[in-house]
């Protein structure tokens, strides 16, 4: 068999050869585009979502910052307001403190009155003289106990600091000492003490130490002249708490004890008081 006999064999085969290679170009290049576009399609599907995600994400974090933005600012209103309660209820606090300091004013014209006096030879006398006895009732007429003003002072205590606390404490102790010998002059109950004089000199070099010399000196006939320097500590101890100074520890250790001592004080004036 001649070449011309196999060429138009060849020739088809050829041909179909080619036809297929066309086709499968077409098909892979028709796939190949398809999967392109549904691959766009899928990647802005993709891009708008995570665009609405961020949206959304965003809106959200407004949202919040808003709502924390708002309930900040009430608490800091709320803090603000709480703060400005209690400020304005501190001052009330300081002019009920020295309101009932000033109260004490009568006792403490009785501990002038009675600095001058020896008291043991007085009290001596008043037991057994009338006219001693009507003579310091009559001295004393002018100070009343009712108005001495417990209620404000202890309106006040919890709000002020516990120094001044403490030192009003102190002041009253003295004060009431005064009271209670001028009550054993006009009663004549004798020269007794009615108050634990060592017990208040415990008191006074724990409010104010410089003066512990003084009070080995001169004794219970000195404490009038301590009430000008427990004024001038509370006075001081007030212009603290006006200012906002915080106490310190060491301040804080001696108010407790002043009071400690204070109402050691009080409790045996009270007993002796009933006794009398």
């Amino acid at each position: 068999m001649s070449f011309l006999d196999w060429f138009p064999a060849i020739t088809t085969t050829a041909l179909a050869g080619a036809a297929l290679w066309l086709l499968r170009n077409l098909i892979s290049t028709r796939l190949t585009k398809s999967v392109e576009h549904e691959f766009s399609e899928k990647l802005e599907r993709l891009r708008a979502d995570l665009r609405e995600a961020d949206e959304r994400f965003k809106a959200d974090l407004r949202a919040k910052e808003a709502e924390i933005s708002v309930l900040r600012s009430g608490a800091l209103s709320a803090m603000a307001s709480r703060q400005i309660a209690v400020d304005k209820r501190k001052l009330e606090a300081i002019d009920q403190l020295w309101t009932a300091f000033n109260s004490l004013g009568g006792a403490r014209s009785l501990s002038i009155t009675l600095a001058h006096i020896s008291f043991d030879r007085a009290a001596k006398q008043a037991v057994t003289d009338p006219k001693t006895r009507q003579a310091f009732e009559t001295l004393g007429a002018a100070f009343d106990p009712k108005s001495i003003d417990h209620n404000s002072a202890s309106k006040a205590r919890p709000y002020v600091s516990a120094m001044a606390w403490a030192t009003y404490t102190a002041y009253m102790v003295i004060c009431i000492h005064a009271v209670m010998r001028w009550h054993a002059l006009r009663f004549g109950l004798g020269a007794k003490e009615l108050t634990d004089n060592e017990a208040i000199e415990r008191l006074i070099v724990a409010a104010v130490p410089y003066y512990a010399d003084y009070l080995d000196k001169v004794g219970p006939d000195g404490y009038h002249y301590i009430l000008e320097a427990l004024e001038t500590k509370l006075l001081l101890e007030i212009d603290q708490m006006l200012v906002g100074t915080a106490a310190d520890q060491a301040s804080i250790q001696q108010a407790a004890e002043i009071l400690r001592r204070s109402n050691v004080v009080l409790e045996q004036a009270a007993k002796e008081q009933d006794a009398a």
